[in-house]
């Protein structure tokens, strides 16, 4: 394996070999002035069982920098002080020449855990697996430390102290993610960036799942299934079914692809906050003798590669910085220490019933990618798989006892900044595996920029504690400085099973005046028992409006949309709204039931509402659910899914539904009762849609009230929503 080591500014290649080997043992001052670099490289060689290979000698190798070969100016062979001696297990038949030998301290494994990236379901099992790391497998000269990406900054103490490093793991928590920014949206972060690599089958998926979403946009003009034949003639009619499926498609679609946009990014925020603090780690270590190591313990990241939002640049900063400073970094897939497959950056996300395998395999291998990645870049490895966490720390230390030292100084020194891509190779020795740091980035005049430029990228925003928050949804209570309008609405879907989809709408008039060009504001939400108590974390997310999305949220106000899995029960929403220079602050609440269905009663799901207006395109239809106002001219389009119906599974249901308008509880118009026809497509159940026109009522408040009667049973069941016609 091979590692590239330090690339520093030296006066000479001779003022390189006099230092190679006491730089091992104290830092080393770098001279300003000097205008070469000196590409170290720290070289680790295995055979075809993964043993390291030792007694190779500067013959043996070949070093080519962006495929043009470099003279070595210095090699030698360095070993830990309890490295194998003659005739042990893995020792080479002839050891390197003395002149060509050195001894190196202890080692130095600074743990990465990056929080950011690894679900609540899988800290535990990380923390146990790194107090057996700090107990069985560091040696008497080794020292480590601690830290995770969501506290960033470099390496401040290396200890030996198991208790101590204990403590630190002991430490470690959850970080709560904020929700994804599309509003309503499913999809995953990697399931965007699929989407926006134009793999087809992701695109397809995606766009599927908004038409058949409850209440979504598309789902009334894709092919109503209307309750009545009146109602799939008021939809058609409305124009909500004018498009043809094909042209529903394509809409959807690219409001996919808008959507998956967005997810990506908010996704490489955090992303690129994790890459910026290995390299700031990595950095940091440049001054400690011996050997450095890297040890990232992640679910997995993405960088957006194949998008127009790839993140390639941070990788090669993380590969940079390795070289400089001669670390390497080994990761650890978390996924693989126990059975989660949440992704902790996107709480809630659930795929669809029917989702291809295909897509589900690729989605998990991007974030598994970018480890791998990762690591090969740096001269590591990646560690995963239930049972192979002692077996890969085992082998990442047993291989670092011993290495081959090496250095040249570069033909090519131009000072671009572009990547230098370094190879090594064993032309007598093929069948030999070498791993290294794969490159550097050159010298750069422009530095300064490029660093202003990182500093001025987003770190994933901060957004309240668990604790600040739950205040904020106390203190929000009977608050309307900022206007809120919320539902809450039950539905039952595979796989998800049952659960709410939290609607919120925050009218931001009064805080986005005519001089503003930016807004900050907090947007929470939080699950209460019926006696008050808060059930699981509180969810929602900091929304960081620059001056376009301030102009749309001044136009359509700022929405969140949220997916909680919830068991039967009562439940109190909650959600607050805070931000502006005067930190205005607005709440609003609402009581969702969740009905159980294993009991086999007749029950139905909120009745979702959107509303087109006559002659318009599908995608002048418009998600009503939050605000529900309508005006005259629009055609109310509803769903809504009905559970338990007697003799469905064999064909035999006999069951009516009836929609109702009503106005101060007096009954306005009503349609006749006509036949439910339930449908499921791959096992899932399909909703009742159906449309009726608003023209020729008053302005004021309405309720629609949707009754369903199961004739076999003789159960009545019934679902009702208010809202204002303007």
């Amino acid at each position: 394996m091979i590692e590239s080591s330090v690339v520093r500014p030296l006066a000479s290649v001779a003022a390189l070999v006099a230092s190679l080997i006491p730089v091992l043992h104290a830092q080393q001052q770098q001279v300003p002035e000097a205008r070469a670099e000196i590409v170290q490289l720290d070289v680790i060689v295995t055979d075809a069982s993964g043993k390291p290979v030792f007694g190779l000698t500067r013959e043996d190798f070949a070093v080519f920098e962006d495929k043009k070969a470099q003279s070595l100016a210095h090699f030698t062979y360095v070993e830990a002080r309890a490295a194998r001696g003659p005739g042990a297990p893995g020792a080479p038949a002839a050891a390197p020449v003395e002149a060509e030998r050195a001894q190196s301290p202890g080692r130095h494994l600074v743990i990465v855990v990056d929080d950011l990236h690894i679900a609540p379901g899988n800290l535990e099992l990380v923390k146990s697996a790194l107090r057996r790391l700090v107990r069985n497998f560091l040696g008497p000269g080794d020292s480590a430390a601690i830290l995770a990406t969501s506290a960033p900054g470099a390496v401040r103490q290396l200890s030996q102290d198991v208790a101590a490093l204990e403590g630190s793991i002991a430490g470690l928590s959850f970080r709560q993610a904020p929700a994804p920014p599309a509003q309503g949206s499913q999809m995953t972060p990697a399931q965007a960036e699929l989407v926006l690599r134009g793999d087809r089958m992701a695109r397809r998926l995606a766009s599927r799942r908004l038409i058949d979403e409850p209440g979504s946009l598309f789902s009334g003009g894709a092919s109503p299934r209307a309750a009545t034949e009146e109602g799939a003639t008021a939809v058609s009619a409305a124009g909500a079914g004018a498009a043809s499926p094909e042209d529903l498609e394509e809409v959807a679609e690219r409001e996919a692809e808008r959507q998956a946009r967005a997810i990506l990014n908010d996704a490489l925020r955090y992303s690129i906050a994790t890459l910026h603090t290995i390299e700031d780690v990595l950095r940091s270590l440049s001054p400690l003798p011996g050997r450095k190591l890297c040890l990232l313990v992640s679910d997995g990241f993405l960088v957006g590669t194949g998008t127009s939002e790839e993140r390639a640049h941070e990788l090669r900063g993380i590969v940079d910085a390795a070289t400089r400073s001669g670390a390497v970094v080994y990761a650890v897939d978390s996924k693989g220490l126990q059975g989660s497959i949440e992704d902790a950056s996107v709480p809630g996300a659930a795929a669809p019933a029917g989702l291809p395998a295909s897509v589900d395999r690729q989605a998990a291998q991007l974030t598994r990618t970018t480890l791998e990645t990762l690591a090969a870049d740096t001269g590591g490895f990646l560690i995963s798989g239930t049972n192979a966490f002692d077996a890969g720390l085992g082998r990442m230390l047993a291989e670092n006892d011993a290495y081959y030292l090496m250095a040249y100084e570069p033909t090519n020194r131009k000072r671009d900044g572009k990547f230098r891509r370094i190879e090594v190779k064993l032309p007598r020795h093929p069948v030999y595996t070498v791993r290294t740091r794969r490159g550097y980035l050159a010298p750069d005049d422009k530095a300064p920029a490029r660093i202003a430029r990182r500093a001025a990228e987003a770190a994933p925003p901060a957004g309240p504690s668990e604790a600040e928050a739950r205040g904020l949804l106390a203190a929000s209570r009977g608050e309307s400085a900022l206007p809120v309008r919320l539902s809450a609405d039950y539905v039952e879907l595979p796989p998800a099973g049952s659960g709410a989809i939290v609607r919120a709408h925050v009218d931001v008039t009064a805080l986005a005046g005519a001089d503003a060009v930016a807004l900050t504001l907090d947007l929470l939400g939080g699950v209460y028992d019926a006696e008050g108590r808060p059930i699981g974390s509180a969810f929602g997310r900091r929304a960081e409006l620059d001056a376009t999305a301030l102009a749309d949220a001044r136009r359509d106000g700022l929405q969140l949309q949220q997916r909680l899995a919830l068991r039967p029960g009562r439940y109190e929403i909650r959600f607050a709204a805070r931000g502006g220079k005067e930190s205005r602050l607005g709440g609003a609440s609402q009581w969702v039931d969740i009905p159980d269905l294993e009991s086999g009663d007749l029950a139905l799901s909120a009745v979702f509402l959107s509303a087109s207006t006559p002659g318009s395109p599908v995608p002048a239809l418009r998600d009503v659910q939050a605000l529900r106002r309508l005006r005259t001219t629009d055609t109310l389009v509803f769903q809504v899914y009905v559970y338990n119906l007697s003799g469905e599974r064999d064909g035999a249901s006999d069951a009516v539904l009836q929609a109702q308008l009503r106005q101060d509880q007096k009954l306005v118009a009503a349609s006749q009762p006509q036949p439910i026809r339930p449908e499921r497509k791959e096992g899932a159940l399909l909703p009742q849609t159906n449309g009726m026109p608003l023209e020729g009522l008053a302005p004021g408040r309405y309720e629609l009230r949707v009754v369903v009667v199961d004739k076999k049973s003789g159960v009545t069941a019934s679902r009702q929503v208010d809202f204002t016609i303007e």
